[in-house]
């Protein structure tokens, strides 16, 4: 049987390096490029070299496509998943799905109305680290849940300075979309998806000197260590959900801090949960990944 027929939105390093790849190893084929950059099927010749580039999204860029895959600047987001599955394709979303409940509610509405699947890229909770602590959740193994402290900050991490992920109007959002989707699916995942009814956020502007602080192992040739970036290099946020837990998310492109980590700790009613690690691809990383559980004074390792 024939793999389904894919669209790639968007060819850009994730699509590359990742998606690609992966979609090649599992059989699907890729039928069609929709970027508007005239390089984009340059870029993925090697396993994509019969594929359709077009330049917009379009009747003629979906027609014998089965899934859309959605990798395409944050601002386009909702309005190319609509346009896909009302042409009746399935959508992986890559994250951010959204940034408002309006278009939440919007691809939610058109999934339902079209019967098509839509999915939404969640790699953090399938790590074996996160498995393995997810699992400690749900086996009681700390009890009731009343706190979950999650943190991603990197030493030296902006992604492509200049580019749409540094400007207001394509990426909406900076360090909290971007690292912070990551923390809030696994600590949401944790507290068994609540409703979120109060938040209180501080966005920390950018100071000028983060543009030099670019992630050197995205391997990007373009250098941008002069421009102004736009959307928050910080983000400290508490939220509070409707069954009374709490979460506090950290996230930074940029710190003082030595080496890139993410840190996951649950604060139960019988105990504590600490996760030390390195989410993503950065080489300046948690060397020796932890997870302890603390009950009563006594610590072990899982």
């Amino acid at each position: 049987m024939m793999g389904p027929g894919v669209a790639l939105v968007g060819s850009g390093w994730v699509v590359r390096t990742i998606w690609a790849p992966l979609l090649q190893r599992h059989g699907a084929r890729i039928v069609s490029i929709i970027d508007p950059d005239p390089q984009a099927g340059q870029a993925l010749a090697e396993l994509a070299p019969t594929a359709r580039q077009h330049a917009c999204m379009s009747h003629q860029a979906l027609q014998g496509c089965n899934v859309a895959l959605i990798c395409s600047p944050n601002a386009h987001h909702t309005r190319q998943a609509l346009r896909a599955m009302e042409q009746g394709l399935h959508v992986i979303l890559e994250k951010p799905a959204c940034l408002s409940l309006r278009h939440a509610q919007d691809l939610i509405e058109r999934s339902r109305h079209r019967g098509v699947q839509l999915s939404v890229t969640a790699a953090a909770s399938h790590r074996s680290d996160v498995r393995t602590l997810l699992d400690a959740v749900a086996s009681q193994a700390i009890g009731k849940v009343h706190c979950i402290d999650v943190a991603w900050r990197r030493r030296n991490g902006v992604p492509r300075p200049g580019s749409w992920f540094t400007r207001a109007d394509q990426a909406l959002a900076g360090s909290g979309a971007d690292l912070g989707w990551h923390l809030l699916e696994v600590a949401l995942q944790a507290l068994g998806y609540p409703l979120v009814d109060s938040a209180l956020c501080n966005h920390v502007p950018t100071d000028g000197s983060e543009a030099a602080q670019r992630a050197k192992w995205r391997a990007d040739t373009d250098s941008h260590e002069n421009v102004v970036l736009e959307v928050e290099s910080q983000s400290y946020c508490a939220l509070r959900t409707q069954a009374g837990a709490m979460v506090f998310l950290r996230t930074a492109w940029s710190s003082h801090q030595s080496c890139d980590e993410t840190t996951i700790t649950l604060y139960g009613s019988a105990g504590e949960l600490r996760l030390h690690t390195t989410f993503g691809f950065s080489q300046n990383r948690v060397q020796a990944p932890s997870l302890v559980l603390s009950t009563e004074g006594n610590q072990r390792q899982l």
